[in-house]
């Protein structure tokens, strides 16, 4: 795909290329109307040339655009221009909780346990509002969590891995990335909102431990591992995490999805609970501790 950097997309100014994935280009964009920043997705023009692609993508973006939640990244617009198919979104000025991690990764350090409760509660509450709406998102990963530069966590790309079922993209009629796919979504069966929960519990692996539970040199290996393999423990790398987070993720991310819990927001606070000791050690108090409505990180005294 050309760049389209210094273009426009009808009234959209695209200003410079935020990344690249398999399935879109991201720019940043700026609408003069509004006078407003924002992010503006072009999916590759081999995605789209699907038969019954417009219908689809028509279908999907005006669905997750009435999707209001303060942790879902908002779909201001959506259109196609010469065969270009774009959707237009909020743009958050920020990082991608991939950057975050490989910032931790490169100083050799590992996330705040605060933080990663606070953007395991957003991304629940998220989902757990998206399903209500029939809605999965089938893609969750770091990098489709968006960190704003005020520390909120809001999940994008909803619908997108819904929209493209293109053999071309979808090995084996796969859609999803291998490192954070459910066993039934390797294996191209049936998926419902569980499947996301499957998704966050493996990304709450990798916020505490710097590493994905699964890796090897072929995406198909990945897959088989979700599929096959328990899950790797995780006090052998974080030794000072409770037993009992183990447990939490064992149930979050359990192969078959009636074992695992049925809403992400159960999943968010037994972890809660699992990580209380660790809190109220952070807190620099054994009892009392207050926790943030919003974020779920504990309160320092006087806030």
């Amino acid at each position: 795909m050309a760049d389209l950097v210094g273009t426009s997309i009808g009234q959209y100014q695209i200003i410079e290329r935020l990344g690249r994935g398999g399935m879109a280009t991201v720019y940043k964009g700026y609408q003069p109307a509004l006078e407003r920043y924002v992010a503006v997705k072009v999916l590759d023009p081999s995605v789209s040339s699907e038969e019954l692609f417009l219908a689809r993508f028509q279908r999907e973006a005006r669905a997750v655009a009435l999707l209001r939640h303060p942790h879902i990244v908002r779909i201001y617009d959506f259109g196609h221009v010469n065969d270009m198919y774009y959707m237009v979104m909020e743009y958050v000025d920020g990082q991608s909780l991939r950057e975050r991690l490989r910032a931790a990764i490169a100083e050799s350090r590992f996330m705040p346990i605060q933080e990663v409760l606070g953007i395991v509660w957003s991304i629940a509450s998220a989902l757990d509002y998206a399903s209500q709406r029939g809605i999965v998102h089938r893609d969750i990963k770091p990098g489709n969590i968006l960190l704003s530069a005020d520390g909120q966590a809001v999940l994008s790309d909803f619908g997108i891995a819904q929209m493209i079922t293109s053999s071309r993209l979808t090995l084996s009629g796969l859609v999803g990335t291998p490192n954070y796919m459910s066993p039934e979504q390797g294996q191209g069966l049936e998926i419902d909102h569980r499947t996301d929960i499957y998704s966050l519990g493996i990304v709450t692996y990798e916020m505490l431990t710097n590493q994905v539970p699964f890796s090897s040199d072929t995406p198909f290996a990945v897959v088989m591992a979700h599929v096959t393999r328990p899950l790797p423990s995780l006090r052998k790398l974080r030794p000072d995490i409770p037993p009992a987070v183990e447990d939490v993720l064992a149930k979050a991310t359990a192969k078959e999805k009636d074992q695992r819990y049925y809403r992400s927001m159960e999943f968010a606070e037994s972890l809660e609970t699992a990580l209380a000791p660790v809190l109220e050690s952070v807190s620099g108090a054994k009892e009392g501790v207050m926790f943030c409505p919003r974020c779920r990180a504990p309160l320092e005294s006087g806030q």
